[in-house]
């Protein structure tokens, strides 16, 4: 039997056809169909603002937490009782350790401005206020606000610090160092960072929160 051209035409058109539909499933169920909304959800990262957050707690929260602080001449004079029991019921710190923060106000006379603080004469005791070098994580630990364990990324956690001690260089600073003078007398609150085993308490360095000179 003789195949005429036109058969073996429509004969390659169904086969084509066929193989086109065919391609169509397998290709249709391999993709997964996803709605827009959805992907650019999952694409879209989640950037923590430490700024941002540091702002939001700052005037509300922080402010509280430091006006609620202990006097640093009673202070002091826990520590000369029972080191223990005023690290167990004053100190804030990140875990099991020797390491203690504290949040402290006080008033004293200024008799010195050096060139990376302020000394006061507090009582009996002398205190260094930082002016220059205001780092580490003394003004968030004193704080009791923040804890590690609310971020997964300690980056995030270690940012806080760095906004906090930020806008202490930036907006407490500047204006404070601007006016003081020998024999102003100054209000502070703020944090100390203190080692239970290797305790010191001459002339105790406060990182400051607030500074208010009264001449």
């Amino acid at each position: 039997m003789i195949t005429k051209p036109t058969e073996v035409m429509n004969n390659k058109a169904i086969k084509y056809g066929i193989g086109v539909v065919a391609l169509a499933l397998v290709g249709y169920n391999s993709i997964y169909i996803q709605p827009l909304d959805q992907k650019l959800a999952e694409n879209q990262q989640t950037v923590f603002n430490a700024k941002a957050y540091v702002d939001g707690i700052w005037n509300q929260d922080l402010a509280k937490a430091y006006q609620d602080c202990t006097d640093i001449l009673q202070l002091i004079d826990s520590f000369n009782q029972d080191v223990n029991s005023t690290f167990e019921k004053n100190s804030h710190a990140l875990g099991i350790g020797n390491i203690g923060y504290f949040r402290v106000k006080g008033e004293g006379i200024v008799i010195a401005v050096n060139e990376n603080n302020v000394l006061l004469q507090v009582g009996s005791s002398r205190i260094e206020i930082e002016t220059e070098f205001i780092f580490g994580n003394a003004l968030r630990d004193a704080s009791g606000l923040v804890k590690i364990n609310d971020y997964e990324d300690t980056a995030d956690f270690n940012s806080i610090s760095e906004a906090m001690n930020d806008r202490i260089r930036q907006e407490v600073i500047p204006s404070f160092r601007s006016k003081v003078k020998e024999g102003d007398s100054v209000k502070f609150e703020g944090a100390i960072e203190l080692n239970k085993v290797h305790l010191n308490l001459d002339q105790l360095e406060v990182i400051p929160f607030t500074l208010q000179i009264s001449s």
